[in-house]
């Protein structure tokens, strides 16, 4: 079947196009092997022909996975730009933003906000507090959402200095798996953070709040669909909903028994 799909190129201009695909959900991850994340994929002939489950509570899985769809694209979007026009150019250095798994350890120190082994620059550190979906990654007690004084400065003259150069972070051959995957995501934050600040969106301070928001939406999404499921023991519903979340880079939710 042919789907129809709008998109933003990186300099802002909207596209469309079209291709042949099984589905709706395998029109998204054709997409996504082409760096694109669209804002909108339709069948081309009207039909309903979007990857809905049939069976138990068709709707509200359907409803959800739209849901994740429509979130994910905006989510990416800061402004009006997308992640993948920043990060295509380079995927061996950048890389969306998406949960890391490994050494406990190492992952613990991420999560607590240690990053001085991994970051030399404070703005890097910044940004990494943002690195996984549905998560902010600091210290017990502290509070992201506002940049004290002190911190909106070392944010500025970042913005300004290292990110304004387009130099993205070296993967040195003694980085853990770990260490490589917050750098890579941490270059595609800075990607976005580059283009918002050169099309006009705003000031660091006003994208610091956009991560603040995007990470608040995505935890409210986690904890709604987590309600949702507590009710529920279909199999299928719960792989859906999982799938919605795992577009979205979010951690999946264990079935019971697991």
């Amino acid at each position: 079947m042919k789907y129809s799909f709008a998109y933003k190129a990186s300099d802002g201009v909207r596209h469309e196009d079209s291709l042949e695909a099984g589905s709706r959900d395998e029109v998204f991850e054709v997409l996504r092997g082409r760096g694109i994340r669209p804002i909108k994929v339709v069948a081309a002939d009207g039909s309903k022909a979007n990857g809905e489950v049939r069976g138990v509570k068709k709707r509200v899985v359907a409803a959800l996975v739209a849901l994740a769809a429509i979130v994910a694209g905006g989510l990416a979007y800061l402004g009006g730009e997308r992640t993948g026009a920043a990060t295509a150019s380079n995927p061996e250095l950048s890389a969306p933003r998406h949960q890391i798994y490994g050494d406990p350890a190492v992952v613990s120190a991420f999560e607590r906000g240690d990053f001085a082994s991994v970051f030399v620059r404070e703005g890097d550190r910044l940004l990494a507090i943002f690195a996984q979906p549905g998560k902010l990654m600091c210290a017990k007690g502290a509070d992201p959402r506002r940049l004290t004084q002190a911190q909106l400065g070392v944010f500025s003259a970042y913005a300004e200095g290292e990110l304004a150069a387009e130099k993205d972070l070296a993967l040195g051959e003694s980085d853990s798996r770990e260490e490589k995957e917050l750098k890579q995501i941490v270059n595609g934050i800075r990607a976005e953070m580059r283009e918002y600040l050169a099309n006009g969106n705003g000031s660091p301070r006003s994208f610091w709040r956009r991560l603040n928001e995007r990470t608040l939406q995505e935890v409210q999404i986690y904890e709604r669909t987590r309600r949702e499921l507590e009710k529920e023991a279909t199999e299928e519903i719960w792989e859906q909903k999982n799938d919605a979340l795992r577009r979205l880079g979010l951690r999946t939710i264990p079935t019971p028994g697991e």
